[in-house]
């Protein structure tokens, strides 16, 4: 698995976004933050890594949600094929006997499947490792932001004084303010 430190970006289209918001509630951010929090587990599933590795992972959103993720790797971005919650049987590794996950024509059928069945009846969790993605980075949007020239000069003066560029220095501030909010911190 020491090729998952190669990535550095996810893969989202139309067949993967959808789905997986549609079918489970899951959005692209949350499968992004469960490759990104501890803990986080991740097996292969050599049976269907015919054309390309996939991998299982159980890991969790910035909000604590436990998510259960069928993904590969494509040159150096994860593609997410399946994300729904995890079942309880899930956050532990199961001994009993495993049922074999049927071999599928499409991702469209992999996703399916996963859809409507657990993963601990068909995963051998105990061959899971703990791993880390040193180089991924989360998407990314662009947005247009406008502000009052004074404040933008206030942000650019603490943004030097701390010795980083004030675009970062704005995502600091905002990525701060934003948890404290979900938490229901007073500012």
């Amino acid at each position: 698995m020491d090729v998952l430190a190669d990535a550095r970006g996810f893969d989202w289209d139309q067949g993967n976004v959808a789905k997986n918001w549609e079918r489970h509630r899951v959005t692209p951010a949350e499968c992004e933050q469960s490759f990104f929090n501890r803990p986080l587990i991740v097996a292969p599933d050599a049976a269907h890594s015919v054309h390309e590795a996939r991998y299982y992972l159980l890991g969790r959103t910035d909000r604590g949600r436990r998510l259960f993720v069928v993904f590969t790797l494509r040159r150096d971005r994860i593609r997410v094929i399946s994300a729904r919650d995890m079942t309880e049987g899930s956050v532990s590794a199961t001994m009993r006997s495993l049922k074999k996950v049927p071999k599928f024509k499409s991702e469209a059928a992999e996703r399916e499947f996963w859809a409507t069945h657990d993963s601990t009846e068909y995963v051998d969790y105990s061959r899971a490792k703990r791993v880390t993605f040193p180089h991924l980075k989360p998407s990314t949007t662009t947005i247009s932001l406008r502000l009052p020239q004074s404040l933008l000069d206030h942000l650019r003066q603490l943004a030097n004084e701390r010795d980083v560029p004030y675009q970062t220095l704005l995502k600091m501030f905002l990525a701060e303010r934003v948890e404290r909010e979900l938490r229901g911190k007073p500012a």
